[in-house]
This record gives structure tokens, C-alpha cells and sequence, in this order.
């Protein structure tokens, strides 16, 4: 069964000791959903790239003392529904493991959420302590399973554990599909529609998780119920209730046999009063219970008789494939009912399409791809059961595909098409003995003809047509790809960061390009490249390293090397002159020889930068000599020659940077707000200035200051509030106080 419904994003599953309550000690087993269906986008982001982070964030959060495991499905094939795996077995919480195993995983397959729970409460009834679970879901099942009665078995069968339920980016319906999984296990429904809803989902269900549970009452003594007398098959019913309210404590609809203590349907006292319970079951006599939780004992009860539902359906006898067919019906039409197209052997909850009934009267229920004899069903949403069905024939549609008998390795060509041209049908070219796989595809909403990439590799291939629905084959044409061949023309050698031009011969394909790589690089890597329709020839840059290295005409396509032609880079040096020492905030002049690139330059450094590394530059385009202003910190200094684009260093000198002596005058006191002149000594350094500032301020700190381009000596305006305050000199580069004077505003 394929369901038209997009599938669960991400499940957690939060594990609480069984021997009560423990704030200190909780186990965590997370279950991430690597179906298919997370490649949906919202706003513009895949739901699969928004659930990891939504997961990473939370197993960074997580507190401390948890026991955390990892469990995903679908992430290694598509269509398995067995493609279950537990990652990381539960113990010590390892949030660095845990996010490195989640990001290797790919959204892939189908949707096992049943068989998930199934195999979590497996996992976790070998520890033998209850569990609460969280589920992140952007849809229903997709593995003829319904989870909503797989979690009540589960609730109703020992294995104690809750779970609640996000529903991320859900129709309101498809919401009231899911609640119910949270509504057996006792546990909380909590929608999110976007990222920032996701996450804060997630924070208040691990808050509600976090909490204590109800107390448990020991003597809970007696109950009593009040519900309609009757209500009809598949009606979901409110019914009163007084009682202990003790932990886990339930409604439950039962046979009237006292002795079945299997229960139809049930809702726990904790989830409210009345509580709704769903007549998941034929007409007949049934047996409304108050159960304690506990002890099992049933504490109170009352008789409700469950009427038959009156349903009819209008069918045609058949219709084509992958369309939608017209389907009127007469039934109770209650919220959560539908009309679904099934295979005869599928089970009561498997289809393959459907539509709600509340959409109207007579509704448009999508055809299967695959032509044969299927069943139109009317579901009560509550508990997926059939009231009525009638068959229909689906027939098989076709489609006709016109394409050149060949065509060249990578290069583009027109398809004409007929079929049906559903939403997302599509034209695409695959190896054929390849039947789910594709090499590329054009919808062919996108107009006809369509236009297609041939493949890179030469060889026997295959053009279809597909109906996207299920990837169904409807038509196919052979088409023969030849291989390419190009040539090329460099220089044998050039010198280091040079240009040189290339001369090429090959198939120009859209986004070909000629590149230079190290000699054992693949074809998709490179130093440097050109488009070829740039021009012929084009004009490349060779590498800054002295060495041997390859020219290569790259098809863009698959970036598959089709040319190579050897090139030796040269070495290339450069010679400084330049003082080797000066005063700190002055400048100095170099002379230099080198290649002088396009984007070379002279700097002056720290001796342990790197080349790309620098304090002050100057291209050497500016002339030679250059200027460089020096730093305004006494020390050590490199000047150096650095060849663009890699900043290598083909030349150095050291620098020594003497210190300057720094003064600063200014009067002893003044009053507040007013202008006093400071006469100062130092480097005079661009952007150096003199401040008042408070004494145990750092040297970017100030209140007023000039700087001393201004002159000498400078005026600066004092602050307001009476006090001790510093007058300083500041080299502004590091924010350094090279001299300071104290004065009083009185």
C-alpha cells in the first residue's frame, strides 16, 4: 500500500523509571523518521534539515543523569516497511554520538510507525521501567498498519509507557488522526506548523514529561458513569465520570461479557471529565467501565447499546489510472471519516488514496497507478473500520514519447510526449535494466517537448514516461549515447601565479569548463578554471606553488576529466630593501622586485603570521617604492613580498619598531565643563588621540578626547561630575596608553 498522506517526520521516546517518578534518573530512547516525505519544504527548508536540528537542539539541552538511545527507519532502502534500526542502544547520554549519527542519515524509505512502536516497547520492556514517548509526525502510516491501534494494544497490554504526540505540519484533520495515539497511551497532542513551532513543541512536551504523574490511590473505592444509552457505530461519545482519579486510571468500552477485560476503546481520567470514548466496534450490547488503573479492578459500570450505521456508496464501474473518480456517498459523516481506494487483499486500514467526507456529498478519490480491481471504502476515522465498499475497475492509460534514436555523451535534446500529464508526472532517462532510478527527469508540467541531459556515460539508455503518483512506467523509448572526446593546446610551462591561454576542442556542453588541478585530483577538483564559453582560447591563472600539475578539459556534467595535458609551474622570487628599524607610528618607505601580479603586495607582519597575515599593506601596483605605515607597538617585524591569489611569502626583511617616547600636559585641576588645553609628545600616529578618562578604565575608555592631528597642543572639553580623572596619550591601533597625567575636576 502507498498512502498519498506525507509521512512521520521524528519520534521520542522518553523513558521514566518504573518504581516511580525520578527528576534525578530518566531513560530517553529517540526515534528519528528518515522516510521519504521529509524532503517536503517549509518555507523553503527541508523538513528532514528542520527535524535534525529541532532533535540536536533538544539532545544538547537534555539534563543531566538521562540515559539516552537512538532509533531511526527508513534511512537504507526505499519501499521497506522492515527498515527498522536502533542505532544507539539506550545508556549514558553521549549528545556528540548521537548528533554525529544523525547527521549521516538520508531520508529514504517508507513509514513503519507501527512496527517502530512495536519494536521501541520491545526494546524497552527488556529494561522493564515504563516509558513516555514523544512523536514528531508529518503524517498517518504508510505500512498497512494503523499505530493508533497498535499504541492502544500496547497501553492496554503491560507495557507501561506514554506518548505524545507533535503533529508537525499537519491538516486539521490529519491532526485528529494522529491525537489518538496520544489519546490511548494517556498522553499529550501538541501542533506545530513551522521550525520555530517545532522546537517550542518540543520544549513543553519534555517539560510535561518532566512533570510528576498523578498520584496513585491504593483504596480507590467505587465509581460511577453517566452516557448515552445509545449511540451509533463508529460515533465518538462523551461520558461522565466520578471516581479516584488514581494514576492510569480509564474509561473503558467492552463486551458485555464481565469476564473480557479487553478493551474496544478507552480514555484515562487524566485526560478530563467526561471523557470521549469511540464506539470502535459492531452494533450490539456493550459494557461501559470505570477501571483502576493499579489494580485492574473494574469500579464501576454501565450497559450502552451501539446501533448500526446506515451507509451507502456511488461508484462508477471503472476509471483510469492515476485519476481522480467521482464517489458519492450516504453515511454518518463523522469528522475524521473517509472515502479511500484499496486493494481487495489490503487490510481494513490499508489504501492508497484517500479524501474526508466532509469535503462534500460527492468527492474526487485519486485512482491507483497500477491498473487492476480495487475497492471504494467508506472508513469511520475512529478505530479505521470499514462500513461499506463496492469494486472498480481501474484501467490502464498509456503515453507516447518521441526522441532522437542518439545523442552525445552530456549533451541536451528534446523529447516530445502524450499522456496523461498529471501533477507530477515526468519524462526521464534511466539505464534500462534500472526500474525505480533515474540518471535526470523534466516534469512534464514544464511544457512539451521537454528537454533532457543525456547521461554522461556512453551506452545503451532509456527515455519513459512516469507517472509520479507511484512511479509507475507507462511508456519507454531506447536511446543510444555516444562518448565525447576533446583536445587541448598550453603553453608546457609557465610561471608561478602567471596567466597563460588554452586553446580546446570538445562539446561545449552548458557549464564545461577548461581547470588546472594537482595531478591526483579527481575531476571535480581544481586551483582554478574557465568556462569554455568564455570563449577559445581561455585564459587561466597557473597555481602560486612551483611544481607539476595538469590542464583539463572537465565535462561539467558527472565533472569527468575528457583532455589533460601536463603544465610545469616555475618558481618565482622577489627581493626587499627597506630600513631595518623605525620609530613606531611613522612610516617607511620599500623598494622591492618581483613578479608583480595582479593583486601582490608588500606588508608588514608579525614574524609568525602566515602569509596571509598582516598588520599594514600596499599592492605593489601603487609604484615602487611603496609606503608603509608601521605599527604603533614597539617589537619585532616582518616586511614581506606576498604573491597573490594564495599569499605566499617570496620575499622578507626584518623590521625592529622603536618605541617613542610619550608625554602628556595638562594643568593640575579645573572645573567641570570646561575647555583645557594639553600639550603632548608621541608617535603622532594616524587616529592617535589624547583622552580623559576614569584611572582604572583600559585605554579604549574615554569621556572626552582629540586626536592629535588636531595640533599641539590640543583642547578638550572635561567632563561634568567633580572627581580624579587621567589625561592620556592613546595609540589608537590597540588602544594603547603610551602616557597619562592626573588631574581633579573640582
Amino acid at each position: 500500500m502507498r498512502s498519498t498522506i506525507s509521512t512521520l517526520l521524528l519520534v521520542l521516546l522518553l523513558v521514566l523509571p518504573m518504581s516511580g517518578y525520578s527528576a534525578e534518573k530518566q531513560k530517553v530512547l529517540f526515534i528519528l523518521d528518515s522516510s521519504g516525505s521529509m524532503w517536503g519544504q517549509i518555507d523553503g527548508k527541508a523538513k528532514t534539515t528542520i527535524a535534525k536540528e529541532a532533535l540536536k537542539g533538544i539532545i544538547d539541552s537534555m539534563p543531566g543523569g538521562f540515559d539516552t538511545g537512538l532509533m531511526t527507519y527508513g534511512h537504507r532502502r526505499k519501499g521497506d516497511c522492515k527498515d527498522i534500526e536502533l542505532l544507539i542502544p539506550p545508556g549514558p547520554h553521549n549528545p556528540e554520538a548521537m548528533k554525529a549519527k544523525i547527521a549521516e542519515l538520508s531520508a529514504k524509505g517508507k513509514t513503519p510507525l507501527s512496527d517502530s512502536l512495536r519494536m521501541a516497547a520491545k526494546t524497552l520492556r527488556s529494561t522493564e521501567e515504563a516509558a513516555s514517548v514523544i512523536l514528531i509526525t508529518d503524517g498517518l502510516e504508510t505500512c498497512d498498519s494503523d499505530p493508533c491501534q497498535v499504541a492502544a494494544e500496547l497501553a492496554m497490554s503491560g507495557v507501561d509507557f506514554t506518548v505524545h504526540v507533535i503533529g508537525f505540519d499537519l491538516s486539521k484533520n490529519d491532526q485528529d488522526r494522529v491525537r489518538c495515539i496520544a489519546d490511548k497511551t494517556g498522553g499529550l497532542f501538541v501542533p506545530a506548523n513551522n521550525a520555530a513551532a517545532l522546537k517550542s513543541a518540543l520544549t513543553d512536551t519534555v517539560t510535561k514529561v518532566k512533570e510528576p504523574p498523578p498520584p496513585l490511590v491504593e483504596d480507590p473505592g467505587t465509581a460511577t458513569l453517566d452516557a448515552p444509552q445509545q449511540v451509533t457505530v463508529g460515533e465518538t461519545f462523551e461520558v461522565k465520570w466520578q471516581g479516584p482519579n488514581s494514576r492510569s486510571d480509564y474509561i473503558c468500552l467492552a463486551t458485555a461479557d464481565p469476564k473480557d477485560g479487553h478493551c474496544l476503546d478507552h480514555s484515562y481520567t487524566e485526560q478530563g471529565n467526561p471523557a470521549k470514548v469511540a464506539a470502535k466496534c459492531d452494533a450490539g450490547n456493550f459494557e461501559l467501565r470505570y477501571v483502576h488503573g493499579h489494580s485492574g479492578k473494574v469500579l464501576g459500570k454501565r450497559v450502552i447499546t451501539v446501533l448500526p450505521a446506515q451507509v451507502e456508496l456511488v461508484v462508477p464501474a471503472e476509471a483510469d489510472a492515476a485519476s481522480p473518480v467521482a464517489v458519492s456517498w450516504k453515511g454518518p459523516g463523522y469528522q475524521t471519516d473517509y472515502i479511500a481506494i484499496s486493494s481487495p487483499e489490503s487490510p481494513d486500514h490499508g489504501y492508497t488514496a484517500y479524501t474526508y467526507t466532509k469535503e462534500g456529498k460527492t468527492l474526487q478519490v485519486q485512482a491507483p497507478s497500477k491498473p487492476g480491481t480495487y475497492e471504494v471504502r467508506y472508513y469511520l476515522g475512529a478505530g479505521d473500520k470499514v462500513l461499506a465498499r463496492k469494486n472498480i475497475q481501474i484501467k490502464e492509460i498509456t503515453a507516447t514519447l518521441s526522441a532522437p534514436e542518439k545523442a552525445d555523451a552530456a549533451s541536451t535534446f528534446m523529447v516530445n510526449w502524450q499522456g496523461p500529464d498529471s501533477k507530477i508526472d515526468y519524462i526521464a532517462i534511466a539505464r534500462p535494466d534500472d526500474e525505480d532510478g533515474y540518471d535526470n527527469y523534466a516534469y512534464t508540467k514544464t511544457g512539451n517537448p521537454v528537454q533532457l541531459n543525456a547521461p554522461s556515460q556512453a551506452g545503451n539508455w532509456e527515455v519513459r514516461y512516469v507517472l509520479g503518483q507511484d512511479d509507475v512506467i507507462i511508456a519507454r523509448k531506447q536511446i543510444a549515447v555516444k562518448a565525447v572526446t576533446a583536445a587541448l593546446q598550453a603553453p608546457a610551462e609557465v610561471e608561478a601565479a602567471a596567466k597563460f591561454k588554452v586553446e580546446w576542442q570538445g562539446p561545449k556542453n552548458d557549464g564545461d569548463y577548461i581547470s588546472v588541478a594537482k595531478s591526483d585530483d579527481d575531476g571535480g577538483g581544481y586551483l582554478n578554471y574557465a568556462y569554455v564559453k568564455s570563449g577559445n582560447p581561455v585564459e587561466l591563472l597557473g597555481p602560486s606553488d612551483p611544481g607539476t600539475y595538469e590542464v583539463r578539459y572537465i565535462q561539467h556534467q558527472d565533472n569527468i576529466i575528457l583532455a589533460r595535458q601536463q603544465l610545469v609551474v616555475k618558481g618565482v622570487t622577489a627581493k626587499l630593501q627597506a630600513p631595518v628599524s623605525a620609530l613606531m607610528g611613522s612610516s617607511i618607505e620599500v623598494q622591492w622586485q618581483g613578479p608583480a601580479r595582479e593583486g601582490d603586495y608588500i606588508s608588514i607582519a608579525n614574524p609568525t603570521d602566515d602569509g596571509g597575515g598582516y598588520i599594514y599593506y600596499q599592492y605593489t601596483a601603487e609604484g615602487n617604492p611603496v609606503k608603509l605605515q608601521l605599527p604603533s607597538a614597539a617589537g619585532s617585524y616582518e616586511i614581506r613580498y606576498i604573491l597573490a591569489p594564495d599569499n605566499n611569502i617570496l620575499a622578507r626583511q626584518a623590521l625592529t619598531v622603536d618605541l617613542v617616547p610619550a608625554k602628556v600636559e595638562g594643568p593640575a585641576s579645573a572645573q567641570p565643563a570646561m575647555e583645557i588645553t594639553v600639550s603632548w609628545q608621541g608617535p603622532n600616529a594616524p587616529n592617535d588621540y589624547i583622552s580623559i578618562a576614569a584611572p582604572d578604565s583600559d585605554g579604549g575608555s574615554y569621556l572626552a578626547y582629540e586626536y592629535t592631528r588636531a595640533g599641539n597642543p590640543v583642547r578638550i572639553q572635561t567632563p561634568q561630575e567633580p572627581g580624579e580623572y587621567e589625561i592620556r596619550y592613546i595609540a589608537a591601533e590597540h588602544g594603547q596608553i603610551l602616557a597619562r597625567s592626573r588631574f581633579t575636576i573640582k
